[in-house]
């Protein structure tokens, strides 16, 4: 009887497995065939662009203001890991462009979330002239 019931827990709990694999299958499905417009890699790329420029203005003025609260090392090497993520996926989406296709949409949210992790560890430096 004990062989039995430890039978059917295993076959319910396998059967909860089977369908999860199911769920994850489709979700797997609908992430990788997903994809966006060129205009939509180009809007996100220029967003990119300017965020850099803000990101080398912020490190520009940090490498002469080390000391100062908001050029903590921390901050900095944030910057740098997310300019170095939103120039990959770029770099990754523009033969996107180039054809006039649409992109994968796991690249744009990687820009999109280089270009907000950027704005996010860049605080505003008043006063600061470049």
């Amino acid at each position: 009887m004990k062989r039995l019931l430890a039978i059917g827990l295993l076959a319910l709990t396998l059967g909860g497995c089977a369908s999860t694999l199911a769920k994850l299958e489709t979700a797997y499905e609908v992430v990788t065939t997903a994809s966006v417009t060129p205009t939509q890699i180009v809007i996100a790329g220029n967003a990119f662009d300017a965020a850099e420029i803000g990101a080398t203005g912020y490190l520009a003025y940090c490498s002469t203001h080390k000391t100062e609260s908001p050029c903590a090392l921390v901050t900095r090497k944030r910057v740098v890991a997310s300019v170095r993520a939103g120039r990959t996926a770029r770099n990754a989406l523009e033969p996107y462009v180039l054809a006039g296709s649409a992109g994968p949409v796991v690249l744009y949210n990687a820009l999109i979330n280089a270009v907000s992790a950027i704005k996010g560890n860049t605080p505003t430096i008043v006063g600061a002239v470049q």
